[in-house]
């Protein structure tokens, strides 16, 4: 049977057509939106006859068209309509206890009007099977979005297997637990099916791309969780249980951030006023914010997720991408926040805040202000979030500035025994210099001079003539503030942006230390502006280094001349240090201190010397 040309009898609809019109367009539908909205009504029909999650089962069909068929997308449950329900229920619009049919239970359906409008509004043509009780029945919509039964098969007695074949559904397809209390007649079916869908270029359906934002949809998300769905594509089955994948937090947020909702808001106009956001038939409000450990940025599958959910009495009632909540100063880190707002005052009947699309609260002072008061929870936890990037960002900061660092230190391991020798000069004399005593800054390029009356830079009390070998320390290291001192371990070894760019403590002396003060505000705008890969910051640390090469000269050429030197003598040494250590990092350190982004495998600190 080619249910696609079947013939729907007109009935006159229970509101005029133009409202239904204006309605319907107010609902904006697309095709993921609608299924969430068929999803819902499938499990409401579930509730309705007590079955439980674990044994409710949906499907989801969708069928390419082809020349002599339609496009098609169906949803298929197992639960079933009667002739009442349609006539008492089905037919209405704008019942909020439609779902419920008269019962006590909690529902997803809010006034009935989704799933239908999805019918009327996304498909050239759309019908529903239902079989319950023996009798089946075909109602739907026409191309003129009349309403209305299929005249041969209105309440008409039939077998369950006649009914499976008029919707075209394998009884192998159904569940086993599910087929055997359709054959007790404890449960039966319903089929709904959109011919044509709206929206969509030539006959095939993407599937993938509407399922994948079906299950991130806000009134999808929540039902998807406790109910077995399945999607089949030109009789292939895609997934036999759609489910939206589990978000991971970030590591140091791992649990959610709960906050209780006050009594009382207070609004801001042209007077401040107070809202009252519980009662006591109306409790307490409370809002759970959860962390994403990779942001929800555009093109990210689940984008969708970077939104504040408003849960009713069952289901959610709005939902509110982050840009739509209101003004946050760290928006960049909200978007690595999800969560739900549960405010049941919102549903108070005396106090309407709920649109018939479930899409948006209506925008009166309570929902703003409940807005506002989201918005600052987003941004203490977004604080929270920046500050931890902070603390990552300044901990890369120091590896890549360390491991630039270390190339620095081992050209200058390399290079500066022979710029000491040439800028001392002096034959018979070692190649590491005696120190300056306790005031020495550093030490020579060998661990021992051969030679007596050698020239070490600083560590100690070794150096001098005389008949034994003296150690000389090892060359200076170059280390940078705010790490741990390499002889204390644990010990955190700060400056402020007071000191100077290179600094040498007391206890430094002796072991020959220098550290690069990374508080001078140089030092720091030269990071946040152009980052640590920069040259700029390249640069600014082999000028660090140049200081250093300048300073020990002085310091060695003072002890040759016996503590004293004149300013012209320490003028034309400095002018030679510097023309010297220029020339060779022209020579050696070119990529490093030019190249935008220095790669550490062309690193030309470690040509040979």
């Amino acid at each position: 049977m080619d249910i696609s040309s079947l013939k729907i009898k007109e009935e006159a609809n229970v509101y005029h057509d133009n409202i239904l019109d204006i309605w319907g367009n107010g609902f904006n539908f697309n095709h993921e939106k609608g299924l969430a909205e068929w999803l819902k009504n499938s499990i409401d029909a579930y509730v309705r006859i007590g079955l439980s999650d674990k044994d409710q089962f949906i499907a989801f069909r969708f069928t390419d068209g082809d020349d002599k068929h339609p496009p098609v997308i169906e949803c298929i449950d197992y639960a079933g309509m009667t002739h009442t329900d349609i006539e008492k229920a089905f037919k209405w619009w704008g019942d909020p206890d439609a779902a419920k049919r008269g019962l006590n239970v909690k529902t997803y359906g809010g006034h009935g009007n989704g799933g239908k409008f999805y019918m009327r509004q996304m498909f050239q043509k759309s019908i529903f099977i239902t079989f319950r009780g023996g009798r089946i029945n075909i109602f739907g919509f026409n191309e003129n979005r009349k309403y209305g039964f299929v005249p041969d098969f209105e309440n008409r007695k039939i077998s369950l297997n006649e009914a499976l074949d008029i919707a075209g559904i394998d009884p192998d397809t159904i569940p086993e637990n599910i087929f055997k209390k359709m054959k007790k007649g404890i449960l039966g079916f319903t089929a709904v099916k959109g011919f044509r869908p709206k929206k969509m270029v030539g006959r095939t359906i993407p599937v993938s791309t509407i399922c994948e934002r079906f299950k991130y949809h806000p009134q999808a998300r929540r039902p998807l969780k406790f109910c077995n769905v399945a999607v089949v594509h030109n009789g292939k089955m895609i997934t036999k249980n759609l489910r939206m994948e589990d978000v991971e937090p970030l590591p140091e947020f791992k649990e959610p951030f709960v906050f209780e909702i006050p009594e009382y808001l207070e609004i801001k106009n042209s007077e401040i006023k107070k809202i009252q956001m519980s009662n006591k038939k109306y409790s307490k409000g409370r809002l759970i914010l959860r962390t994403s450990s990779v942001p929800f940025g555009r093109g990210v599958r689940k984008a969708e997720l970077n939104c504040i959910d408003i849960v009713g009495e069952i289901g959610v009632i709005a939902s509110y991408k982050m840009q739509e909540i209101g003004f946050l100063r760290y928006f960049p880190q909200a978007q690595s926040i999800y969560g739900e707002c549960s405010c049941p005052i919102l549903e108070d009947p005396d106090y309407d805040c709920v649109q018939n699309d479930r899409e948006k609260l209506i925008d009166n002072d309570r929902t703003q202000v409940l807005r506002n008061w989201i918005a600052e929870k987003i941004d203490e936890v977004a604080e929270k979030i920046a500050d931890l990037e902070r603390k990552e960002e300044e901990r890369k900061n120091i590896e890549t500035t360390d491991e630039f660092n270390q190339i620095l230190n081992l050209w200058k391991n390399q290079f500066m025994s022979k710029l000491f020798a040439e800028v001392l000069g002096g034959s018979g004399r070692g190649s590491s210099t005696g120190g300056v005593g306790l005031e020495g800054s550093g030490g020579g390029s060998k661990d021992e001079s051969e030679e007596k009356g050698g020239f070490g830079s600083g560590g100690g009390e070794g150096g001098g003539d005389g008949e034994e070998k003296k150690k000389g320390s090892t060359m200076p290291r170059v280390l940078l503030s705010g790490q741990e001192d390499p002889d204390f371990p644990g010990v955190l070894v700060t400056f402020s942006e007071r000191h100077f760019p290179v600094e040498q403590r007391q206890q430094d002396v002796s072991r020959g230390i220098y550290w690069i003060n990374l508080e001078k505000p140089m030092a720091k705008i030269i990071i946040d502006r152009y980052g640590v890969n920069s040259p700029r910051w390249r640069n600014y640390l082999f000028q660090r280094y140049v200081d250093i090469f300048i300073k020990e000269t002085i310091y060695r050429l003072a002890k040759r001349e016996g503590g004293t030197l004149t300013p012209e003598v320490a003028d034309t040494e400095i002018m030679r240090v510097a023309s010297l250590v220029y020339d060779k990092a022209t020579v050696d350190l070119e990529s490093f201190l030019l190249e935008d982004k220095f790669r550490e495998g062309s690193n030309d600190g470690n040509k040979d010397q």
